[in-house]
């Protein structure tokens, strides 16, 4: 579990904001140090090598390309979905927060995050 939210975190290091692909290495390095886990143990669960002909039917069909996932994106479809008034409010706190300072700290990123997963806090 915890080397999924990692690698999600990592895909936002693609950002051409460096505060925020900088807090997400940051929030990664955190969850890792918490985790008790080694960069090598996070980037071995992937590492599996796999034929195409040992995959169920299923995931040989469709090669999905990767999505580049902005935070502009995560607080524009976050924001047009049916959210509890408490959950909106703090969402577009955030957005504000992120608009003014074009920065979210580990823990902002972490709600939004999980927010736009649809793992409420």
């Amino acid at each position: 579990m915890s080397q999924d939210k990692i690698l999600k975190l990592l895909e936002l290091t693609k950002s051409s904001n460096d505060a925020e692909a900088l807090n997400a290495i940051r929030k990664a390095n955190d969850i890792r140090e918490k985790a008790g886990l080694q960069w090598e143990e996070v980037f071995a669960k992937s590492v599996t090598t796999y034929k195409p002909s040992n995959l169920p039917p299923i995931f040989g069909m469709h090669s999905r390309q990767p999505q580049f996932l902005t935070v502009e994106t995560m607080f524009r479809e976050i924001l047009n979905r049916d959210l509890s008034d408490l959950l909106r409010t703090k969402i577009e706190q955030l957005k504000y927060v992120y608009e003014w300072t074009q920065s979210l700290d580990g823990d902002e990123v972490s709600t939004l995050i999980n927010t736009y997963n649809r793992n409420y806090l």
